[in-house]
């Protein structure tokens, strides 16, 4: 998996481009076409990684199929990442570039890993607390994870908010066994 701080500078750089010629949201869609072209043929995500096939026909190829359907930023960007090789790269860029829209929106992504399922109560309830700590819009995603014993942890912005039964069991374990070693 790539150092994050990798497609990181390639969306930064995407970005602010798209934000210069006021094409943020056509670029998204440009590069969320690419990704899915990618996904749906393997064989073209493997015909541009191949050191096997010269670098103008990768280029000539990828010409032929994509530059037709893309704006010009677009299509310069994507020839940059041909040249150095980093055709890889495009979906880790595409959630970059999704997250720094979303951030310019004022909109913040979390996940929750609660035990059960959250009631939409609970969730309402979550998504406010979270409005309140981040300032933001919250988008939040679920799942659930039995092993957590009860209570939720929340992901965001790379942090974890653990309130989750199982930790707290831990942290008194160590706590007890401390006591005992004292």
């Amino acid at each position: 998996m790539p150092t994050q701080s990798i497609p990181r500078r390639y969306a930064e750089a995407l970005f602010h481009l798209a934000e210069e010629t006021g094409d943020t949201e056509a670029i998204r869609a440009d590069m969320e076409s690419i990704a899915e072209l990618l996904r749906r043929t393997p064989v073209l995500h493997s015909l541009l990684e191949s050191p096997d096939v010269s670098d103008k026909e990768k280029n000539a190829f990828f010409e032929s199929i994509v530059k037709e359907r893309v704006k010009d930023s677009t299509w310069l960007f994507l020839q940059l990442l041909l040249r150095r090789k980093r055709t890889a790269l495009i979906p880790d860029i595409l959630s970059e570039y999704e997250r720094m829209e979303e951030e310019k929106r004022g909109i913040k992504r979390v996940r929750v890993v609660s035990a059960v399922p959250l009631k939409e109560d609970e969730k309402d309830l979550l998504v406010t607390r979270l409005h309140s700590l981040t300032g933001k819009t919250v988008l939040m995603e679920t799942a659930v994870d039995k092993s957590i014993l009860g209570g939720v942890v929340v992901y965001v912005d790379g942090k974890i908010i653990d309130g989750s039964i199982r930790t707290e069991l831990e942290e008194l374990r160590n706590r007890l066994l401390a006591k005992v070693m004292d």
